[in-house]
C-alpha cells in the first residue's frame, strides 16, 4: 500500500492491517496468504509476523504452521471491554426497561473506524441477526445507529468512511457518498434516526445518541426489531421511549441539556 501521510509508520501500517486479515469467516492463514492479501513479499511478511509473534499478538500452530491472532489480543479486547464498563452500569437500567416496555432488542454500539460495535445487548435475542452480541459488528454506513454515530464524527473521520467501497447490504443501502452525506445532515439535526431494511432486508431500528458531560455523543442506543412490528403509528412510540431512554442515560454521564 502506498504511504502518503509521511506522519504514519509503514511496517505499523502494515502490521495493523496484517492483524484485520483475520476474521470470523478466516481466522487462521498461512504465511503465503497473508502475503498475497497485503501485497507485501513473503520477506517483508515474515519479518511483520516475527514481531507480532514475539509480543504475543499472533500465534503459529506448530503442526500446521499456521497464524492466527495470539492471546494478547484478548488481552486487549478485555480492556476495552472494561473500559466501557461505566457506560454499561449506566445503562443498564434504563436500558432493561426499556427492553421490557418494548419486548424488542435494545443494544449499545460504538463507532470503530468505518463500523459499529455492539457492546451491550439486552432483549428477547430472538432476530436472526449475529451482529447482536457483544464484540459482534456490523457496517456503519447501512445500519441506523452506525448512520447516528456518523452524523456526529468529525469530518475527516467521516471522508475516510465515504471514501471506502460502500457495498449494498439490500436494494435500500445508500451507497452514494453524496446522498449519504445529505441524509446525515438530516439525522444530526433531528437527533435521532428510524432505520429499515437497509442493512437486513427484514429488521429495521430506532436510534439516538448517548452523551457523555461535554456534550460529545460517545456511543448510540439502539432498538432493533422485525419490519413486520414497525408499522407508523408504533415506530413514533418506539422513538419517543427510545429518544427519551438515551437522555435519562446521557444525563447519567452529567449530560444536562
Amino acid at each position: 500500500m502506498k504511504q502518503t501521510n509521511p506522519q504514519l509508520l509503514s511496517s505499523v501500517t502494515n502490521a495493523l492491517r496484517l492483524l484485520k486479515l483475520f476474521t470470523l469467516q478466516s481466522p487462521e492463514k498461512r504465511l503465503t496468504e497473508i502475503a498475497r492479501e497485503l501485497g507485501l513479499g513473503k520477506s517483508t511478511t515474515s519479518r511483520l509476523l516475527s514481531t507480532l509473534l514475539s509480543e504475543g499478538f499472533v500465534y503459529q500452530d506448530p503442526v500446521t504452521h499456521k497464524y492466527r491472532l495470539g492471546q494478547r489480543i484478548v488481552t486487549l479486547y478485555h480492556t476495552i471491554l472494561l473500559s466501557h464498563m461505566d457506560l454499561q452500569e449506566a445503562a443498564m437500567p434504563v436500558i432493561e426497561r426499556l427492553a421490557a416496555e418494548t419486548s424488542e432488542d435494545i443494544r449499545v454500539a460504538v463507532l470503530e473506524e468505518n463500523e459499529v460495535v455492539y457492546i451491550h445487548q439486552v432483549g428477547p435475542r430472538n432476530l436472526l441477526d449475529e451482529e447482536a452480541f457483544s464484540g459482534g459488528r456490523a457496517s456503519a454506513f447501512a445500519t441506523g445507529g452506525g448512520q447516528l454515530l456518523l452524523a456526529y464524527e468529525s469530518e475527516a473521520g467521516l471522508a475516510k468512511v465515504l471514501s471506502a467501497p460502500l457495498n449494498r447490504h439490500t436494494p435500500l443501502t445508500r451507497t452514494d457518498p453524496d446522498e449519504l452525506r445529505a441524509h446525515l445532515k438530516v439525522l444530526r439535526k433531528q437527533g435521532y434516526c428510524v432505520s429499515a431494511g437497509e442493512y437486513r432486508k427484514t429488521l429495521g431500528s430506532v436510534s439516538a445518541p448517548l452523551r457523555d458531560a461535554s456534550g460529545h455523543v460517545i456511543s448510540v442506543l439502539t432498538l432493533i426489531a422485525a419490519s413486520d412490528r414497525l408499522d407508523e403509528k408504533r415506530i413514533s412510540l418506539l422513538t419517543s421511549k427510545v429518544v427519551k431512554a438515551a437522555k435519562e442515560i446521557s444525563r447519567r454521564f452529567g449530560y444536562l441539556k
